[in-house]
């Protein structure tokens, strides 16, 4: 697992062990940051569920300005500040320990805002189309841009502030890009 592209590039990343480890696999992580293009110069991103950092550090090396990581395990936080500081990221990152979901929950209380979102939940929970959810029906602008990962293609209710723009499938991963409307549009 590396880094593969921008100022990171080809730095190898440590990862974690076990069944609940499962990194991103480099063809899905090129492909979303050939989609995103120059939209992640200077920007704010949110890696939940971020194991060893591997999506949050690429956003980074690609220009980010800053990114938070969201993680829950103990023993993949060490690899992820391993990571940070292996490619010279730390300064710009924010390491949270804790549930991804009840993160996600203060974000939206708080009324903090990222311009991109990635989540990488386990792909045999809901939890994509749970945060989906959870941020369409916040009725305020939570991101820009929210990119999950999971095993399966899901749509999402009309009415509120998201709206899917793309879905694609990587053999059993599913990439869907979901983008903050303007209400009333």
């Amino acid at each position: 697992m590396r880094v593969v592209a921008g100022r990171c590039r080809g730095i190898a990343l440590r990862g974690g062990h076990g069944p609940q480890f499962r990194p991103t696999a480099q063809v899905v992580k090129g492909s979303v940051f050939d989609t995103l293009y120059g939209r992640v110069q200077d920007v704010s991103v949110l890696d939940l569920f971020a194991g060893s950092g591997s999506i949050g550090i690429e956003a980074l090396s690609r220009g980010a300005a800053r990114a938070v990581f969201v993680e829950q395990d103990q023993k993949i936080l060490r690899a992820l500040k391993t990571n940070l500081d292996r490619c010279k990221v730390a300064d710009q990152a924010e390491v949270v320990r804790g549930d991804a979901m009840k993160y996600l929950e203060r974000i939206i209380r708080s009324k903090k805002t990222f311009d991109i979102i990635f989540a990488d939940p386990p792909y045999a929970s809901r939890l994509s189309r749970e945060i989906a959810a959870a941020i369409s029906s916040a009725k305020r602008k939570v991101c820009d841009l929210l990119i999950t990962e999971s095993g399966e293609e899901y749509d999402i209710a009309k009415g509120g502030c998201l709206e899917k723009i793309r879905t694609r499938k990587f053999g059993q991963t599913v990439v869907t890009y979901l983008e903050y409307i303007e209400e009333g549009k």
